[in-house]
């Protein structure tokens, strides 16, 4: 018999819901879910879409997209500072297919625990092509957020971890290669550094997440500032293991500049926070780069840069955009 709507909630989705979180006062199977923020803090909420063919490969691992999916929610209030409240996500089939919503929705019950990030509510619908989207909540205590606008000239550009890496694994599992399980992690698995941007609240001054790649998203944190940067990508020669998956240092150069679905974070901080940043980085065992520095002339500035990567090429990186 097939299962209707309401079949497929009860029993894939539901029992979901049994993790509330501590500010969870009516969880899933109501018309609203209630949550009471914690005293003394303010609310961050963003909502994203993700589309089979668009943000994830056709018939990818339904783990894959469970994770991906996810991860990338958090990962924008991870950009602001922000501690997950609680999730809620409507998602569109085109079919049911049981043994796809069970490898979903134990991925995703291990990423909501993971992250401490309860499923408080959602919706299922039919629809012709898979579709999820998230809406996630966070709390941040009051006035402590950390936006894309408060860079000033003169800050350090940082960014986390290993930017680069989720975008080869892409390109070689689209080119019917086979990435290193190092590499393919990075893809198939993102971790949102939510961790990352709670303990930069008060050292960094401006921050975004890289999702359409490194300059892209610099760039939007950026404008946002009115100011512009000067880049050393000397200092991106750290990650070997994508230097050495890559098919030369200027492909590797270009993949840690413009390939996105990294969800690392990207952020400015004052020069007398480096000590303190140099901590959090051994403390989190995750790489803090110090990239560049913002200035006050519009644009980008790329010090040794590999004859072979034009700027005209790196000047025009503007990441993914629908519709163009």
């Amino acid at each position: 018999m097939a299962l209707s709507e309401f079949d497929i909630i009860e029993q894939y989705f539901a029992p979901l819901g049994d993790f509330k979180g501590p500010y969870t006062r009516l969880g899933p199977g109501d018309d609203c879910a209630v949550i009471t923020p914690p005293a003394g803090e303010q609310l961050c909420v963003s909502t994203d879409t993700f589309i089979e063919g668009i943000h994830f490969p056709q018939e990818v691992d339904p783990a894959i997209v469970a994770q991906r999916s996810l991860a990338a929610a958090l990962s924008d209030l991870a950009a602001m500072g922000s501690k997950p409240v609680g999730v809620t996500g409507a998602i569109t089939l085109p079919g049911v297919a049981p043994a796809w919503l069970s490898a979903f929705s134990q991925t995703l019950k291990a990423c909501l625990a993971r992250w401490q990030s309860p499923l408080i509510g959602g919706n299922i619908s039919q629809g012709r092509v898979l579709s999820i989207t998230w809406t996630v909540l966070g709390s941040v205590p009051f006035e402590e957020f950390i936006s894309r606008c408060g860079a000033s000239a003169g800050a350090d550009i940082y960014v986390s971890g290993w930017p680069g890496r989720a975008g080869l694994a892409l390109a070689q599992r689209l080119n019917g290669e086979t990435a290193t399980k190092t590499l393919a992690s990075h893809y198939e698995a993102p971790q949102p550094r939510l961790e990352l941007g709670q303990n930069l609240r008060g050292i960094a001054s401006a921050m975004i997440d890289v999702s359409d790649g490194l300059l892209a998203d610099l760039q939007h944190l950026l404008d946002a500032s009115g100011l512009g940067a000067e880049l050393d990508l000397a200092t991106l020669s750290f990650d070997t293991i994508l230097a050495e998956a890559a098919t030369s240092e200027v492909a590797a150069r270009r993949m840690t500049l413009t390939a996105g679905d990294d969800y690392e974070l990207c952020f400015t901080a004052d020069s007398e926070h480096r000590a303190a940043i140099g901590r959090l980085a051994d403390v989190l065992a995750l790489p803090l780069t110090r990239i560049g520095k913002t200035q006050t002339q519009a644009g980008i500035r790329f010090l040794n840069r590999p004859e072979a990567l034009s700027v005209d090429e790196l000047s025009s990186q503007q990441g993914y955009q629908h519709f163009v």
